[in-house]
């Protein structure tokens, strides 16, 4: 009897671990329910306001990475490919990061060290935000992503935060500014938030 105790035991915390482990499956009853709500218009604007900076960031490194492979500036046709592709396989990475209880959080990433919550309108909001991004702001980015990157001898280095500015904060309204970070802290926090109702930074 106290081996079969032992066993349920065993077995329910197999169970439980794997409540935790849903990253890339499919969401039980309890985690969907905990999904943000996305008839809260506060709720929708910091969830777009997340991948926003996601889709910009990841355009703007592919057109750079493009741009370097083919050695000069990218016809529109290849532009909107890398865009397309951008938003197909980059944002298909992202999710939302599930808590120490395997419950969805508000927070984007596409670390495949996070656990995160995937597919569905999850997916669907991530590739529809990107989607909203390359068909306003293809021009732009076209033009303004080059200009985003250093090259220190071999090494280069891209900011992409004048890009979000512009297109997640000025452009959609989707994400307010906080101040610039004091230059003396090298680890400073991040620099975009979400707009507050009013649309106001």
């Amino acid at each position: 009897r106290i081996h079969h105790a032992i066993a349920l035991v065993c077995l329910f915390l197999i169970v439980l671990q794997a409540k935790e482990l849903k990253e890339g499956m499919e969401l039980d009853e309890e985690q969907q329910q905990k999904l943000p709500d996305m008839t809260d218009p506060k709720t929708m604007k910091s969830l777009k306001c997340g991948v926003c900076q996601a889709s910009v960031m990841e355009m703007a490194y592919g057109i750079n990475w493009a741009e370097n492979k083919k050695g000069n500036k990218l016809t529109e046709v290849e532009t909107v490919e890398v865009m397309e592709q951008m938003c197909l396989t980059k944002l298909d990475k992202y999710g939302l990061v599930l808590d120490e209880a395997g419950n969805p959080t508000p927070q984007w990433s596409n670390d495949d060290r996070a656990l995160r919550a995937k597919g569905g309108w999850v997916t669907r909001l991530a590739q529809g935000v990107c989607s909203d991004v390359a068909n306003d702001y293809e021009d732009y980015l076209v033009e303004a992503a080059p200009k985003s990157c250093t090259i220190e001898g071999d090494k280069k280095t891209c900011s992409t935060r004048e890009l979000v500015i512009e297109v997640c904060v000025n452009g959609f309204n989707w994400c307010g500014v906080e101040p610039e970070p004091d230059e003396k802290l090298p680890h400073s926090p991040q620099v975009i938030k979400e707009a507050d109702d009013k649309g106001e930074l």
